[in-house]
């Protein structure tokens, strides 16, 4: 690859193109050559074929010391304002407190690097920034202080931390800054200057610039030098529960069977802390785990999954007011075990001889261990091998939590200190959880990790922490999930209900109906003694209903989130999008946190406002259909819609296609798409293709699955809908399908139908509800073609 090595008086910059969009600028500090690149750079950065400067769509310059880059014809597209500045006089970023669980042992550090860097970049007038991580308190910035460290970030300092520092954003201007350092850094938006001033406390005034200015074009840049998000298993886009604090096993599956009993969906049990005797000797706690083997099994035989939580500490001690706190105050420890203590674990002593730890007494929430160096694959190979004879009894998967409590002082078998670890420390964490499932078998990979950056997207899922049922968390997880979506990451989740709290009648309802559509589904119960509002059935029938309803909504998705999933492979584009992802060319949307596309053909607005019972809703250009009712509007403007306590705002996109399947109570290993219903919204032409493979393996990413195209096409008078033939193909494809096409906003009854040329009298028309409906029978292997004549 040839690199441009670009000079201005005593300053040196080095462009190198990534891609035809991007280009990574990198400053010599003043009288030295370009500097390595930092050791975990390899393992984030893909690798991507070479890019001549010749054949780039982005021009760099170097004026006065201060890099510009411009597109095709010479448009601007960047530039710094200032040149960088080296050293410590350029990134004191100030003091901060750290805790370790509320109101205790409050700790203080200071941010300032001896070989910190200063970069200040231009703004233009009304430029907003969208990412920087996994922020609950804004989604598009125009101004502001924000603060990359990564924080173990409890509800309550939600609006000031973030679990997910990533120092990645994309302007509304149309191109992505990333810059290669994970150092904690501050960014400051500075409107009336013009300028975005970067402080990193770490060397490196390094970066990478992608230009779209489409964001679906970033996205796809992005995510392929950082990592697309491969498939999860099937199962995943099912819902989920923990129970906080965990509880006996025959009350897991009293629940379980509760779920059966009242027709709720579930596909997983996540087992919380105290599953296992010590943090964590992965070994089970009988006083509560008494029968494993029959627990799986009894799962097993409802179709539900066993996930078990773990954190990344071979804890040493616990301290004695933390663990009061713990046990009584935060009520998150079994009746019973109110008196457990911590003591040194065998696996810590063999952990810390090894080697096997960045700081060997980090301090976390629940006590004082050692924290895993996940950089050094003989520890994270070690730490594989402990949760061995778990996958090998039949759990499905690890939920990886606690992943931000590196200390300053800690070291990486990278050579990184503390500081610069402490942000990468998900990626590494998820990483190795993630490739270490993988290696067990061909089995997709699946985690459920808290903390991320960039490339996390690679190793799904995220969930977006903890969270209390109010509005304010409603908005605010809203706003997260949208940020993490612009930032690739395509499979993550907000708890319905958040973590801990009282749900009332109204949050109850209000959000399941948001939480429930996110990417991966996952719910809190709490024992009836502490809280009895968090059950899908708590507070009557229809508060149950509801849940239900949403339940059973997510899992007729289940062809559409498929496809998604998919898309998210091939493109980097996910599944839930904010609307100016969707509709980048209309400003209206720029600033939307508030609702949501899932995919291009749903629009969700969940209510967020307390006592709220309608909702207004900004709508694109086009023609928009009520998904519950016969109501349409045309778009480009806005629209009070109707939302008394049962009803989510939810609109299709006309000219689109919308696959449903049918009521799912679970995801089984061997489910297949051989029930369709083909929701077809005009105006029309409209067009979808289903994705299909076996579900659970890797094998798709062998070439192992197969899509098929549907299309609807006509005008007032006729219409035709062309079911295609399977391309490609994978064991266990089903032969044929149960195809219901679903013609909305149609008028009248049909005069004729056909399906392949031949008269049927098997299509029903609903007046109320102006719909047509004709079934047939496909066969996999070959297209079928309906006829449908209107006047």
């Amino acid at each position: 690859m040839d690199d441009l090595l670009l000079a201005s008086g005593p300053r040196q910059v080095r462009a190198r193109f990534l891609a035809p969009n991007a280009v990574r600028l990198t400053h010599a500090p003043p009288g030295a050559g370009i500097p390595p690149d930092r050791p975990w750079l390899a393992h984030v950065l893909r690798p991507t074929p070479p890019v001549e400067p010749a054949a780039a769509r982005l021009q760099v310059s170097l004026e006065r010391g201060l890099a510009h880059v411009t597109g095709a014809g010479g448009a601007f597209v960047f530039r710094e304002a200032a040149a960088p500045r080296f050293g410590p006089e350029a990134t004191s970023l100030g003091r901060s407190t750290v805790t370790d669980i509320p109101l205790v042992e409050v700790r203080v550090e200071d941010d300032r690097a001896a070989d910190g860097v200063s970069l200040t970049l231009a703004l233009e007038p009304g430029e907003g920034v969208y990412g920087l991580g996994e922020w609950f308190n804004a989604f598009r910035r125009e101004r502001g202080v924000v603060r990359l460290k990564s924080r173990d970030a409890i509800q309550m300092i939600q609006d000031r931390e973030t679990y997910s520092a990533i120092p990645v954003f994309i302007s509304s201007r149309g191109y992505l800054f990333w810059l290669l350092n994970s150092h904690p850094s501050r960014w400051t938006l500075d409107p009336g200057r013009g300028v975005l001033e970067i402080d990193a406390a770490g060397p490196g005034a390094d970066y990478i610039l992608v230009y779209g200015p489409d964001y679906a074009d970033l996205l796809r840049t992005y995510t392929a030098l950082t990592g697309r998000p491969p498939l999860p298993p099937r199962w995943a886009f099912g819902l989920m529960v923990t129970g906080y604090p965990q509880e006996r096993q025959e009350v897991v599956q009293a629940r379980v069977a509760e779920h059966r009993r009242r027709r709720i969906p579930l596909d997983a049990v996540i087992l919380d802390y105290h599953w296992e005797e010590r943090y964590h000797n992965f070994q089970w706690r009988k006083s509560l785990i008494s029968d494993p083997q029959r627990l799986i099994s009894q799962l097993k035989s409802y179709g539900v999954r066993l996930g078990l939580i773990t954190t990344p500490f071979q804890n040493k001690r616990t301290r004695a007011f933390q663990r009061w706190f713990l046990n009584t105050a935060a009520a998150n420890i079994p009746r019973g075990l109110e008196r457990d203590d911590e003591r040194a674990l065998p696996e810590y002593e063999a952990g810390r001889a090894r080697g096997y730890f960045a700081h060997a007494e980090a301090r976390w929430w629940f006590g004082v261990g050692g924290m895993v160096d996940f950089t050094n694959p003989e520890a994270a190979a070690w730490w594989n091998g402990l949760m061995r004879p778990r996958y090998d009894e039949g759990v499905a998967f690890f939920k990886n939590d606690d992943g931000e409590y590196l200390p300053p002082d800690a070291r990486s078998h990278l050579g990184m200190t503390g500081r610069e670890y402490h942000n990468l420390y998900g990626f590494f964490y998820g990483r190795a959880l993630y490739e270490g499932m993988e290696a067990l078998d061909d089995r997709r990979g699946f985690v459920y990790g808290r903390s991320a950056w960039a490339g996390s997207q690679r190793f799904p899922a995220l969930f977006l922490g903890d969270q209390q049922p109010t509005f304010k968390h409603i908005r605010s997880t809203l706003r997260a999930g949208l940020n993490m979506s612009l930032l690739g990451f395509a499979h993550w989740t907000v708890d319905v209900f958040g973590l801990d709290g009282k749900t009332t009648p109204e949050t109850h309802r209000r959000y399941a109906q948001w939480a429930l559509l996110a990417p991966i589904a996952r719910y809190f119960w709490r024992p009836p003694e502490f809280d009895d509002t968090r059950f899908p059935w708590s507070h009557g029938p229809q508060a149950e209903a509801n849940f239900r309803a949403l339940t059973d909504l997510r899992y007729r998705l289940l062809p559409y989130w498929n496809a998604l999933a998919w898309q998210a492979y091939l493109a980097g584009l996910p599944p839930l999008r904010p609307l100016l992802l969707e509709f980048p060319n209309d400003a209206r949307l720029a600033d939307v946190a508030d609702q949501f596309m899932l995919g291009p053909a749903l629009l969700a607005a969940p209510v967020v406002e307390a006592g709220a019972t309608q909702r207004r809703v900004r709508l694109p250009a086009g023609v928009w259909h009520d998904f519950w009712s016969t109501q349409s509007w045309a778009g480009g403007g806005e629209i009070h819609y109707p939302a008394p306590l049962d009803r989510l705002p939810l609109l299709a996109r006309g000219g689109s296609i919308l696959p449903l399947g049918p009521v799912l109570q679970h995801i089984p290993d061997d489910h297949g798409f051989d029930e369709l219903e083909l929701n077809c919204w005009p105006p029309y032409p409209a067009e979808w293709v289903l994705y299909d493979d076996d579900g659970k393996t890797r094998a798709y990413q062998r070439g192992e699955y197969s899509t098929t195209r549907f299309r609807v096409a006509g005008d007032g008078a006729n219409l035709s809908v062309t079911i295609g033939a399977a391309e490609g193909g994978f064991p266990g494809q089903v032969e044929a399908r149960r195809v219901v096409v679903v013609l909305h906003r149609a008028a009248a009854a049909p005069r004729a139908v056909r399906v392949n040329g031949a008269a049927v009298t098997d299509w029903e028309y609903d007046a109320d509800g102006q719909q047509i409906r004709v079934q047939a029978i496909c066969p996999t292997a070959a297209a079928t073609q309906l006829a449908v004549t209107l006047v």
